[in-house]
């Protein structure tokens, strides 16, 4: 009852936020077309600046990477930054507290649309769900004929201001103390899941007891030049199948934090709110023994 209350409380900060423009939290490229001189409207685009400088970008926007935003705690697991560090670089990319936010990435390599949803999901535990991810990043900008622009503007700090909805996020302990009791959704790879796999980074085969598979793979493409971009279904493939009602409280875990944040990204763009983080997931995990599934492994006793 503790958890749900917390989640109420998420949704009445939501709902008492005014912003001068609504973006969607799955933004279409005709959308950003049609409003992308409007009062109001900031554009982070998760790519590199030698990218950004000479490949072109939307205009007005701004750049980042996915590194910018974690680093490697003392026991290995990559986490977000603290709160006041994210809050100090969110303004130096030049967003207003009243902005609504558009993220894109250009799809060079799977980190980039990573980065791009880690982000999305740090501006709502911060406390600013008027965010959005473009539909196809780039690669749906170029789709629609978006014009694009080679010079980058002067960027002057922001007004922005953290209100972190730490309910979003779960801890290692906690998560261990409650899975059996939630939905817990694993986002990394299939094979990873099943245990026949791994990441080199992860010490051990498996899967947390009773967690269910939706991994992020399932919603990347990629294009005949190469780049990859993201294709939002009307209603996650897992979701749809188990029929799970959009207020049933979600925890969302993978290997690293954000693989979790692209199930969040794609959970709350198909209507499901009740949705918390794992950020150091199955890294900190296994540092610490905590019990796997190992049916099926490859390598049993790891």
């Amino acid at each position: 009852m503790k958890y749900q209350l917390m989640l109420v409380t998420v949704c009445l900060f939501v709902l008492g936020k005014s912003f001068a423009l609504s973006v969607p939290p799955s933004v279409s490229a005709q959308w950003l077309k049609k409003n992308i001189n409007q009062p109001g409207l900031a554009i982070i685009e998760v790519s590199d600046k030698v990218d950004f400088t000479f490949n072109g970008h939307i205009p007005g926007s701004v750049v980042t990477n996915k590194s910018a935003w974690r680093y490697e705690d003392s026991d290995g697991s990559l986490v977000r930054l603290p709160v006041n560090t994210l809050a100090d670089k969110i303004r130096k990319l030049g967003i207003n507290n009243n902005d609504g936010v558009v993220i894109y990435y250009k799809g060079n390599n799977t980190d980039e649309i990573l980065g791009a949803v880690y982000l999305y999901w740090l501006f709502h535990l911060l406390g600013h769900t008027n965010v959005g991810l473009l539909d196809e990043g780039w690669h749906g900008w170029l789709a629609v004929s978006g014009t694009v622009e080679q010079s980058s503007k002067t960027v002057q700090t922001g007004n922005f201001v953290a209100r972190p909805i730490l309910a979003l996020e779960i801890g290692t302990d906690e998560l261990n103390n409650i899975r059996k009791h939630y939905l817990l959704v694993d986002g990394r790879p299939a094979t990873h899941f099943k245990g026949l796999t791994k990441f080199a980074a992860n010490p051990r085969y498996g899967r947390i007891p009773g967690s269910v598979s939706q991994p992020w793979q399932d919603y990347m493409r990629k294009t005949k030049e190469g780049r990859w971009y993201a294709k939002a279904p009307k209603i996650p493939r897992l979701l749809a199948r188990m029929k799970i009602d959009p207020d049933r409280p979600i925890l969302l875990t993978c290997l690293g934090g954000t693989g979790s944040a692209f199930n969040y990204v794609m959970f709350y763009a198909a209507g499901f709110r009740n949705l918390r983080v794992d950020d150091a997931a199955l890294r900190r995990w296994n540092t610490r023994r905590l019990p796997l599934e190992k049916t099926n492994l490859r390598q049993p006793g790891k």
